[in-house]
């Protein structure tokens, strides 16, 4: 797909979709991982990922969705007692859905297995580890990986030394994956790291490094593109950003949502693809549907 295109979408929002849809109630611990298992929850994850493939299809654009597991780790599933696979059965979930478009060449449609940090993803100082990190993410990686991804990903990951630890336990499967970070409005990591420094660092500690990386859960201006170094900007392949301008700590918890135009994040997210080469695009939190279709028409359009 990376190969064959210049240009790939991803999902929008999901969870915050679903928080603020004011219909579904999340899991405390889980957030949206059991929803696969009750019929609201299910028709409106249905909704969500279907409205996300339709705008690539119409356009005939390849596409990314993952799997409703950002949360469903062992030691969150013990705590709330759920014995189901919740891992397996989100992954198959979204393989029913994809069946939907038959005629559709099995890599248009690409399945992602998501996972994210153990803690809070704005606190980098809550996180693992690195050998830490490898043992408490290894056995959610493997369902998933069981289950027939396509793709691994971990997601708004705010510190290096538990973003190793996982990318060491993805390197152990045979199946591509993804490292993606949340930055500060400097294009750092939140813990201080530079992206440079970042992605030299688990580039060299796995045998088998990531497909490349990504940034999530901040706007497209905190990339600072134009100042990051090439290194940066050969390994990273895409951004699936913050519909708000606002920095974390102002978004973390706000009662309403938060957006800047449509326009304004969709031309910068436009140019990182164009000027910068980032081909995989779009949204995190305050995004829809209709952000990704900004996206398309008005790159696959023009």
């Amino acid at each position: 797909m990376l190969e064959n295109h210049r240009f790939v979408l991803t999902e929008a929002a999901v969870i915050e979709s679903l928080r603020r849809s004011g219909d579904i109630l999340l899991h405390p611990r889980l957030e949206n991982s059991l929803l696969i298992y009750d019929g609201t929850g299910q028709r409106a994850l249905t909704s969500l990922y279907r409205g996300f493939v339709a705008v690539a299809r119409k356009a005939g654009i390849p596409i990314t969705i993952c799997t409703p597991t950002w949360r469903a780790n062992h030691e969150r599933l013990t705590e709330a007692r759920i014995t189901h696979d919740v891992n397996g059965d989100a992954v198959r979930f979204l393989k029913r859905l994809r069946n939907e478009w038959k005629s559709v060449d099995f890599h248009q449609i690409c399945i992602g297995g998501l996972i994210g940090c153990k803690n809070d993803c704005y606190k980098p100082d809550d996180g693992l580890m690195v050998e830490e990190a490898k043992a408490f993410h290894s056995w959610q990686i493997h369902q998933l990986a069981k289950a027939g991804v396509d793709f691994l990903m971990a997601a708004t990951l705010p510190a290096l030394p538990e973003a190793t630890g996982i990318a060491l336990a993805m390197a152990e499967t045979n199946i591509p994956y993804i490292i993606s970070f949340v930055i500060n409005r400097h294009g750092d990591l939140l813990d201080g790291n530079s992206l440079e420094h970042a992605f030299g660092e688990i580039d060299a500690a796995c045998g088998r490094p990531p497909l490349g990386y990504m940034i999530n859960c901040a706007y497209p201006s905190f990339l600072n593109a134009h100042k990051q170094p090439k290194s940066v900007l050969d390994r990273l392949i895409g951004f699936q950003a913050n519909a708000s301008s606002l920095d974390h700590s102002e978004l973390d918890g706000a009662d309403t949502l938060h957006a800047d135009t449509i326009s304004d994040w969709g031309n910068q997210m436009i140019a990182l693809n164009r000027r910068f080469g980032v081909t995989m695009l779009g949204g995190c939190c305050g995004t829809r549907r209709e952000h990704l279709q900004y996206l398309v028409d008005h790159i696959h359009g023009e």
